[in-house]
C-alpha cells in the first residue's frame, strides 16, 4: 500500500510507470471502437457498452416523487448517450430512507415516475436516436436510515464497529422477523409500481452496509434471517424471487456487495476466523451463483463501506470534511475494482458484469476500459461522478475518442458532501455550479452549525 496522491498523470505512459511503481496493473486499449457496438442484453439490444450508474440527486418533491431538478437530472443523463440507464436509489418504505428527500414510489406519485420515464427514454431518442434501458434501484438504507434528517437505525445486528458511531447500545432492538417479512411485501409492491411506471426492469440494492447488505453477514442474528449462509441470504433470495414472481414485463437485478469488511463473525466476504478482515470471497462467489440461476440479465457489484472507506469504491483526491486523506494510492482502488470485477466476469462468463470504480482516471479513462472490455475483466462500462459532472462524455467518448479535461470529474468529493450534509439537493459543484453551488455552501453552513451547537452541549 503506498501513500494517497491527487491525479497529476498526464498520459498512458505516465500510468504506465507509475502502476509498475505500484506493482500492480490496468489493461489499456486505443481501440474504441468497441463502446459503439450494439450489445445483446438477454432480450434487449443495448446501443452501446455504457451505463450511466445510480446517482442520487437527494432531490424529491414534498410528495417524494421526482421533483423538475431529478428530471433536469435524467434528461442531462439520457441525452449523453449511455445505453443503459440505472436510475437512483428509490426507498421501498418511508422509514427506510438515507435522507428526507430520497425518492420513495407510491400510488400518489406514481404519475411523475410514469413521466420521468416518458421523458428519460424521448431525450435519448431525441439527441442520440437509440432506445434505453432504463431500470430503477430499490433500497432500504437500514442502520443508515435518515428520514427526518436525523439517524433513525433499523438494523439486523449488533455490530461493534458499527453500533458504536450511531451510539447504539445491546438494548437497543434489531429489526424482527415479521417486519423483515413485510418488507419483502414492500419491494414486491414497488417492483410492480416500477413496471407500472415503465421502467425495464429494478435492481435490489445489497451495498454499503445498507439493510440487505448487513443481513448477508448477519451471523450472530438468531430466527430464519440470522446464522447459515441459507439464512443469510434468505432475505436477499425471497426478495428477488418475489419480484421476478410478480413482474409481467420486466427483470430483476442487484447491486452486491462481495465485502462488508466489518470483522468476523460480523462482517460479509471476509475469512472466518474470529476478529478477521481478511478478503475471503467463497460466500460472495456462492450468492452469484444462486443470481447467475435466476437469469439475472446482468450484475453490479461494489466493496466496502462508503463511510468507511469511500476510496475502495469510488478513488478520489479529496476526502470529506473532517476526514483524512485515503491510506492508499487511488490507483490501488480502481484496480481493486477491476480485478474483483474480473475475478467474477471469469467465473460467471455468461452473467455480464457492469465494471465501475474507474473515474478517477478522467481523460484515461477510455483506453482503459475498452481494454477492460477486450481483455474480459466485464462486458460493460459503468460510470457515476464522470456522468454527473460531464453528463455528455459517453458521446465525447464514441463520437470524438476522447474527454474534454476541462469538463471530466476531479474526484473532489463535494458531492458525497452535500449527501453527508444531509440538507441539500447534490450535484456537480464543479462543473454544475449554478445550482449546486449554493445547495453545497448551505449543506456545509448547516452541518459547521449544527456541530457548534453539539460541542456546547
Amino acid at each position: 500500500m503506498s501513500e494517497h496522491e491527487k491525479f497529476k498523470i498526464k498520459s498512458h505512459e505516465e500510468l504506465s510507470t507509475k502502476l509498475q511503481d505500484l506493482n500492480i496493473s490496468l489493461p489499456v486499449s486505443n481501440d474504441l471502437s468497441i463502446f459503439s457496438e450494439p450489445y445483446k442484453l438477454g432480450e434487449y439490444t443495448l446501443p452501446n457498452r455504457f451505463v450511466s450508474l445510480p446517482m442520487e440527486g437527494v432531490d424529491s418533491d414534498e410528495d417524494l416523487g421526482p421533483s423538475e431538478l431529478c428530471f433536469r437530472r435524467y434528461d442531462r443523463f439520457a441525452r449523453g448517450g449511455a445505453g443503459l440507464m440505472w436510475g437512483e436509489a428509490c426507498a421501498v418504505h418511508p422509514d427506510g430512507r438515507s435522507n428526507p428527500r430520497q425518492l420513495v414510489m407510491n400510488r400518489g406519485n406514481l404519475d411523475k415516475y410514469k413521466r420521468l420515464v416518458e421523458e428519460t427514454r424521448k431525450a435519448a431518442k431525441d439527441s442520440c436516436g437509440h432506445d434505453i434501458v432504463f431500470i430503477l434501484q430499490l433500497t432500504h438504507s437500514g442502520r443508515y436510515s435518515k428520514p427526518q434528517g436525523f439517524p433513525a437505525p433499523i438494523f439486523a445486528q449488533h455490530n461493534p464497529l458499527l453500533d458504536e458511531p450511531l451510539g447504539l447500545t445491546k438494548e437497543d432492538p434489531i429489526i424482527s422477523d415479521e417486519a423483515l417479512d413485510s418488507l419483502i411485501d414492500n419491494y414486491i409492491e414497488t417492483a410492480k409500481m416500477s413496471e407500472e411506471a415503465g421502467f425495464d426492469g429494478v435492481d435490489m440494492k445489497a451495498v454499503h452496509g445498507y439493510l440487505v447488505a448487513e443481513l448477508l453477514g448477519a451471523r450472530e442474528r438468531p430466527g430464519k434471517y440470522g446464522g447459515s449462509f441459507e439464512n443469510r441470504t434468505r432475505f436477499f433470495m425471497d426478495c428477488m424471487k418475489g419480484m421476478q414472481s410478480a413482474l409481467t414485463k420486466s427483470f430483476v437485478t442487484t447491486r452486491v456487495t462481495m465485502m462488508e469488511p466489518s470483522p468476523y463473525p460480523y462482517g460479509w466476504g471476509v475469512k472466518a476466523e474470529e476478529g478477521s478482515i481478511e478478503a475471503d470471497l467463497s460466500e460472495p462467489m456462492q450468492l452469484i451463483a444462486k443470481c447467475e440461476e435466476l437469469k439475472v440479465p446482468f450484475l453490479g457489484i461494489s466493496l466496502g463501506y462508503p463511510r468507511f472507506q469511500p476510496h475502495w469504491n469510488r478513488p478520489h483526491d479529496n476526502s470529506l470534511a473532517g476526514a483524512p486523506p485515503p491510506p492508499e494510492h487511488p490507483l490501488e482502488g480502481v484496480v481493486r475494482m477491476a480485478e474483483v470485477t474480473k475475478s467474477i466476469q471469469q467465473k460467471f462468463p455468461k452473467l455480464p458484469m457492469v465494471a465501475c470504480g474507474i473515474s478517477w482516471l478522467r481523460t484515461l479513462m477510455p483506453q482503459v476500459a475498452a481494454g477492460m472490455l477486450k481483455e474480459g475483466y466485464a462486458e460493460l462500462i459503468g460510470l457515476g461522478r464522470a456522468i454527473l459532472s460531464y453528463p455528455n462524455c459517453v458521446n465525447d467518448i464514441i463520437n470524438k475518442g476522447t474527454m474534454d479535461p476541462k469538463e471530466t470529474c476531479i474526484t473532489c468529493s463535494m458531492c458525497s458532501q452535500i449527501m453527508a450534509d444531509v440538507v441539500s439537493c447534490t450535484g456537480c459543484v464543479v462543473h454544475d455550479k449554478g445550482i449546486y453551488g449554493p445547495e453545497y455552501k448551505k449543506g456545509r453552513k448547516a452541518a459547521i452549525a449544527q456541530a457548534k451547537a453539539k460541542k456546547v452541549a
